[in-house]
């Protein structure tokens, strides 16, 4: 591996993808800017910290969904989506999208109260469908994707660099896919283009993680890597694996997995911070404290308003994230549990989470 040291950014430059990149996103009918969304209002919460960018793809088995004409969807976005299906039937993918689940540890309610259908992605069929198509990329050629996204956040670094911010990169959106695995091959001659075009620092070389290939703008605080996840503790797809690769991770509590509270501890007490959704209104003040118990085990956290800014990377480990319960068009109200009831004492499948205020 060679780390890229000189050259100097070309702002104005002409774009020159790799022939093979510019290719394949284009069959997918993408452009490099349609890879990381850089605008929405939660982001812009957080404009004076950082530049934030999230990357947005169907969640769950939503790809399925999508291109089955049976879907019985009362909204849009969730519903058929007859392009998305005609472009899995052409380039052969409808096999691999009816097998994708993009979030492998979703429970009931948190695939029916997923914020993908939350604000605009609620209203749009269009926005579905880009997603769609961000989707079947990512699964097609998960490996020529993962360059793409490398070109696509190297984009957006030098942005953050005129704004004289760090980049916030947030590729777990709304999926839960292993991204820290994700090992792709970045030649010398890339590297130097990368280099000269946005002045990033390409740690190139064969077979490397998205975060060794990024190492430089990681080190230097230019770049930041963060994620929610659902995932276990340990394991290669586990928590602690994604922070081992390079990540900051906060662990989502999953209110209504049948191991929520046992989940949530083991989280805690490996150093993770938690994630927590309750139905808390808008403007509503949020606990000082949340206390999960299981069995003889309890963990008390003081808590935080996650809704101020998404950037956790600049929050203390070992603190509950409050997250208020967004509305999701088309979930199903009968399916509860995964957004907690405001209440002072709260029953998870194997224990309790009590709120002090």
């Amino acid at each position: 591996m060679q780390t890229i040291t000189t050259g100097a950014a070309r702002a104005n430059g002409a774009l020159r993808l790799p022939s093979d990149v510019a290719a394949y996103l284009k069959r997918h009918g993408l452009e490099l800017a349609d890879i990381l969304t850089d605008s929405n209002p939660k982001l812009a919460k957080g404009a004076a910290i950082a530049r934030a960018v999230i990357h947005h793809t169907l969640p769950g088995r939503a790809l399925a969904a999508a291109i089955n004409p049976g879907n019985g969807a009362t909204v849009a976005p969730r519903a058929y989506l007859p392009t998305l299906a005609a472009r899995c039937l052409a380039l052969g993918l409808t096999q691999k999208a009816l097998r994708h689940n993009a979030c492998p540890w979703a429970t009931a309610g948190c695939s029916d109260a997923c914020l993908t259908w939350a604000g605009h992605g609620g209203l749009s069929a269009d926005v579905a469908a880009c997603r769609g198509r961000r989707t079947l990329a990512m699964i097609d050629n998960p490996e020529t994707y993962g360059r793409a996204m490398v070109w696509a956040i190297a984009r957006q670094w030098q942005r953050a660099q005129f704004d004289g911010l760090p980049l916030a990169c947030r590729l777990r959106g709304t999926d839960d896919q292993p991204w820290h695995l994700l090992r792709v091959s970045i030649t010398l001659a890339e590297a130097v283009t990368i280099r000269r075009r946005f002045g990033l620092l390409i740690a190139n070389g064969d077979s490397q993680t998205i975060a060794q290939l990024l190492a430089p703008a990681v080190a230097d605080g230019s770049l930041k890597l963060y994620e929610y996840s659902k995932a276990p503790t340990n394991g290669p797809l586990g928590l602690r694996a994604q922070w081992a690769a390079g990540w900051d991770v906060t662990a989502s509590l999953a209110g209504d997995r049948a191991t929520a509270a046992r989940d949530a501890i083991s989280a805690v007490l490996a150093g993770f911070r938690l994630a927590v959704p309750i139905a808390i209104a808008k403007g509503a003040p949020i606990p000082a404290y949340v206390t999960i118990s299981h069995a003889y085990q309890s963990v008390t956290l003081p808590a935080i308003d996650g809704d101020a800014t998404d950037h956790r990377w600049v929050d203390p480990n070992g603190v509950a994230v409050i997250l208020r319960g967004k509305r999701s068009r088309g979930a199903d109200p009968s399916i509860a549990g995964f957004i907690l009831p405001l209440a002072n004492t709260i029953a998870l499948p194997d224990g309790r989470l009590h709120l002090t205020y």
